[in-house]
């Protein structure tokens, strides 16, 4: 019985993939993907037992390292980076700058905030990614610091820290 069910996985496997070129596709490593997941992090807004907001953020800067990736790269000179998802329970916009919310860094407040389209290529290369959260490319300056403290909070329902670490600094 085993032995059969192996097999069948096994064809499945060949039929499905077709040429040894596929078949490598499947075990080859995506570094932006990979390098981004080390570096996001969830939090959320929780009041009477319900989730109020929900934030993903992935620290950008040691994903996007100068010429770290040849398919795919953003500027992340000249200050501190996030990819930054939203949700909002009962908001149609997920909004982290209105409505009694805010999102600082290390005690600042960004310096631009870009709302991404629905297919910017951006999304398409980070982790964690839905379809109800709205997404945003957040620069914040640049921190002389190893500890980012990124703080998402809400007059109404308290705050939630998402700490990320710097490896170049040296102190």
């Amino acid at each position: 019985m085993y032995k059969n069910i192996l097999l069948l996985f096994m064809l499945l496997i060949l039929t499905a993939c077709g040429t040894k070129n596929n078949i490598s596709q499947l075990f080859k490593k995506d570094e932006i993907y990979h390098t981004s997941l080390l570096n996001t992090q969830k939090g959320q807004l929780i009041a009477s037992f319900e989730t109020k907001a929900l934030i993903t953020a992935t620290y950008l800067n040691p994903v996007f390292k100068k010429n770290s990736h040849k398919n795919f790269s953003i500027d992340v000179s000249g200050g501190e980076y996030f990819f930054v998802g939203v949700f909002i329970t009962n908001s149609k916009t997920n909004r982290f700058d209105e409505k009694g919310y805010s999102l600082t860094l290390n005690g600042q407040k960004p310096i631009e905030v870009i709302k991404l389209d629905k297919d910017d290529p951006l999304k398409y290369e980070m982790p964690m990614v839905d379809n109800w959260s709205t997404y945003y490319k957040v620069k914040f300056p640049t921190m002389h610091t190893k500890k980012l403290k990124l703080v998402f909070e809400s007059d109404r329902f308290g705050k939630d820290v998402l700490i990320f670490r710097k490896r170049d600094i040296k102190n």
